[in-house]
């Protein structure tokens, strides 16, 4: 059964405010961050080797990077090798604050991640369960009945035909 996490804690239930601005990427920049988005453990060493930095330079730009919110380093999981085979988007009409809505929604187990707008559904959600009966319970008890929720629209996913984890923009410089 879903629970509720606590917002604003750093394990993704709020996205932080938009890090510093940082600046032009340089090609190095760019080249390892796609690197990095292949394969988060590439050691120093190898990215050094592929963008022609030495080890110690290829640590420098990553850490600033990292530094400035530019990016993270983490593991992708896949939903289905881990039983969450029961997915969801979430259109949502809110009625009231809008932020405190998402916020209650982000509290809640199984939500991947919540997206305000401006359009006629203020906030999009994605959910994961591990079954259909979970994903209804997490759907119908626990975030339509969130005060300020006024309308669910609910698209289920059948299945995922392609999910790119990489930044499109850059890969392909």
């Amino acid at each position: 059964m879903a629970k509720a996490r606590k917002p604003g804690t750093d394990d993704g239930a709020r996205t932080p405010e938009a890090p510093e601005p940082f600046g032009v990427l340089d090609e190095l920049d760019e080249r390892l961050i796609v690197l990095l988005e292949r394969d988060g453990r590439m050691s120093y060493s190898d990215l050094a080797n592929e963008v022609g930095l030495t080890p110690g330079g290829a640590r420098a730009r990553v850490k600033r990077l990292q530094e400035r919110g530019v990016v993270r380093v983490l593991g992708v999981t896949s939903p289905n090798a881990v039983g969450l085979t029961s997915i969801a988007s979430l259109q949502i009409e809110v009625s009231g604050d809008i932020d405190a809505v998402a916020d209650r929604i982000a509290a809640v187990d199984g939500v991947r991640y919540v997206v305000l707008g401006s359009g006629r559904f203020s906030i999009l959600v994605e959910v994961y369960a591990t079954t259909p009966a979970e994903l209804f319970t997490l759907i119908n008890r626990q975030i339509r009945e969130i005060r300020g929720v006024s309308h669910i629209e609910t698209f289920l996913y059948d299945s995922v035909h392609t999910h790119r984890p990489i930044f499109p923009l850059l890969n392909g410089r």
